[in-house]
């Protein structure tokens, strides 16, 4: 009996003693284990969330950096659009005017062969149109005393016609007159030792021409203009067809906006 009391006596003293042991051991356990969740868990997910706030924070900077961009894009665009369309407009209104001043030569090209319909029969006038131009081409024989610089009575009555058709269709417009001697040789004898070079006769013969028409047909001096081109004419493309001969005088009208557009 005795050996079993102390025995009992033995557990109840050693039970407090082991309660108290665990009771001192279960808070050191928590604090390990919530030092570990902390280290293992909420410190990486800390970390991970303000790498996210960065990256979203960057990712935002990136985003309206790129609406500026994008922004500014799009004015220059619109910039680019506005200027389009504006040199297209004027394109077009370029185009309609080169028609409308083509479209002006031709008319006076047909007004004046109407005007002039019996010169042309008889072979000493031509008309033709090049460049935003148009030749009123007279044979020298039918404007000017044989061998001489001077213009005949039937000339100047061939001149002021031509004027006077060209007035009548385009106004004010200037006049330039030009004169075409043909080759060197081409030269009359009798006038030779006045003139002995196409280029002295071509020029004589124009600026008499454009006297005649002021003094003669009435067209002021302001709206002339004389040159002599010797044997090199500038029309000759255009009056190919003609069958003129070298030596002559042309009278040519430019219309404003009908010149081809340069290239």
């Amino acid at each position: 009996m005795s050996t079993r009391g102390e025995g009992i006596a033995a557990g109840n003293s050693a039970g407090p003693s082991s309660f108290s042991r665990w009771i001192r051991v279960v808070p050191a356990l928590l604090i390990i284990g919530g030092a570990t969740f902390v280290a293992a868990y909420y410190v990486p997910l800390r970390r991970a969330h303000m790498l996210l706030i960065q990256e979203q924070q960057r990712s935002n900077e990136k985003g309206r950096e790129l609406e500026q961009t994008l922004s500014q894009v799009r004015g220059e665009l619109q910039a680019k659009a506005a200027e389009v369309d504006r040199l297209e407009a004027e394109r077009q209104q370029a185009a309609a005017a080169k028609r409308s001043g083509v479209e002006r030569v031709e008319q006076l090209k047909t007004d004046l062969a109407g005007k002039l319909d019996k010169q042309i029969k008889k072979g000493v006038a031509a008309i033709a149109a090049a460049d935003g131009h148009v030749f009123v081409a007279l044979s020298e024989s039918a404007v000017f005393l044989p061998s001489t610089v001077d213009v005949s009575p039937q000339g100047q009555g061939l001149l002021c016609q031509v004027s006077g058709a060209l007035s009548s269709i385009a106004g004010q417009a200037p006049l330039r007159v030009g004169a075409v001697s043909g080759p060197p040789d081409s030269v009359p004898p009798a006038l030779h030792a006045a003139y002995p070079t196409p280029w002295e006769l071509s020029a004589v013969r124009a600026a008499t021409v454009a006297q005649t028409l002021q003094d003669k047909c009435a067209v002021a001096g302001a709206r002339l203009s004389a040159v002599g081109h010797a044997e090199h004419d500038p029309a000759a493309a255009a009056l190919g067809e003609t069958k003129l001969p070298a030596g002559r005088v042309e009278i040519s009208i430019a219309l404003p906006g009908a010149s081809p557009a340069q290239k």
